[in-house]
């Protein structure tokens, strides 16, 4: 009988013990009966939903970008779009299901990861900033979060940057540590717009990056 993998109850289980307060109304790993009328990961146990709760800091636009780039996960839904990871070149495409996944975020993973318990996005504490939720701010961009980010600092807000970069065209790694790569990819993106190239993410670099 399936049974709920491992990987997908740490990824519940770490995302309350990062943000307590969160709505799980939305939460699930196993199917439930509309589920089980048709071919699912949550059949199997390998599939989990975490709630969109932006109010108390689960902003699944900002983590669906993330957890895309885990080598555990098959795939991602969220607010009408889905990432196949075995499809990179498509990029975010509209996803046609009967469940647009505006409240929750969908993420399968491959069936040979569901021991895997590495560290989720948000599986080392809540995002940097003092645990300011990451919200969105215009045109749906996320909003700054409250404090620079800058060599050595680590979380959830580093993630969204490197992502940002790397959708840009740098090269980097999204692994959520500000070391030296990651440095000189926001020097070299701050020369490209006329900033200062400090290195440092503040106000004027996120408002840059995360212009539409």
């Amino acid at each position: 009988m399936p049974t709920p993998a491992p990987s997908c109850r740490k990824a519940l289980t770490d995302a309350t013990a990062s943000w307590p307060d969160r709505n799980r109304a939305s939460d699930g790993i196993m199917g439930d009966a509309a589920h089980q009328a048709r071919p699912s990961d949550h059949n199997l146990g390998n599939a989990y939903d975490l709630t969109h709760d932006v109010a108390n800091g689960v902003d699944c636009r900002v983590l669906s970008r993330l957890v895309m780039n885990d080598p555990r996960v098959k795939y991602v839904i969220f607010a009408g779009q889905v990432y196949r990871t075995y499809r990179p070149a498509q990029g975010w495409a509209t996803y046609t299901g009967p469940n647009s996944h505006h409240h929750h975020m969908h993420v399968s993973i491959k069936a040979d990861s569901r021991n895997d318990l590495s560290p989720w996005p948000w599986s080392n504490g809540a995002p940097a900033g003092g645990g300011q939720p990451v919200d969105a701010g215009a045109g749906g961009a996320p909003a700054y979060p409250g404090t620079v980010i800058k060599l050595d600092s680590r979380g959830a807000h580093v993630r969204t940057v490197q992502q940002r970069l790397k959708d840009l065209g740098f090269t980097l790694d999204v692994d959520g540590n500000f070391g030296p790569g990651t440095l000189g990819q926001v020097q070299a993106f701050q020369r490209q717009k006329g900033l200062d190239d400090d290195g440092k993410v503040g106000p004027g670099t996120w408002a840059a990056l995360f212009a539409n």
